[in-house]
């Protein structure tokens, strides 16, 4: 299936699929219609129109900006003119925000970004203050601090989960995983 992995809300996309082999079995668009069905942040449902013997799926502008950004699992669904419907593929499908849709102020940190950079300011918060208790009361009010210990903690996990996701999304733009390590033998 040639549903693009990545598309920005807004932006139109088109693509061709040629005859689908599946369970044995070759279908085209004489005798099948295909659907692709995205489901995450939003559902959209995208009918394939007969191109030859396979089918061309288009996504209009307008349709794509009413997408919430995030990851979404697609499946291509094929209805068959004899025998009902048969699920013939299925994959993931991230949608960028549209960026010029954006107020000022705009933040593309993942949620784990954020969270690291968090958790690295309130190390430098708690080390620059010079902190020495974890936890105090003053009348009625009281605060508690993270240890250092736990803090770090915390910038390890994130630190993982970033790293994570940036080798997802270089696999994802065909660059491969950047944690392998090649060795070349002459």
């Amino acid at each position: 299936m040639n549903i693009p992995g990545q598309i920005t809300a807004g932006d139109s996309a088109s693509w061709d699929d040629t005859d689908i082999v599946f369970a044995g079995k070759r279908y085209t668009s004489a005798g099948a219609s295909l659907k692709y069905c995205l489901r995450g942040p939003s559902a959209l449902d995208l009918p394939a129109t007969a191109n030859g013997l396979g089918w061309t799926t288009s996504l209009a502008a307008a349709t794509s900006s009413t997408l919430q950004a995030g990851q979404y699992t697609w499946v291509a669904v094929l209805t068959l003119s004899i025998a009902g419907r048969a699920t013939v593929a299925s994959g993931t499908l991230t949608v960028l925000p549209d960026l010029t849709a954006q107020a000022a102020g705009y933040d593309k940190r993942t949620q784990a970004e954020k969270a690291l950079a968090d958790a690295k300011a309130a190390l430098a918060n708690l080390t620059s203050s010079g902190q020495k208790r974890k936890k105090y009361t003053v009348g009625i009010r009281s605060a508690e601090y993270y240890t250092a210990k736990e803090l770090l903690d915390a910038i390890s996990y994130w630190t993982s989960i970033v790293a994570n996701e940036r080798a997802q999304e270089s696999i994802r733009n065909g660059f491969g995983d950047p944690r392998n390590a090649l060795v070349r033998f002459e």
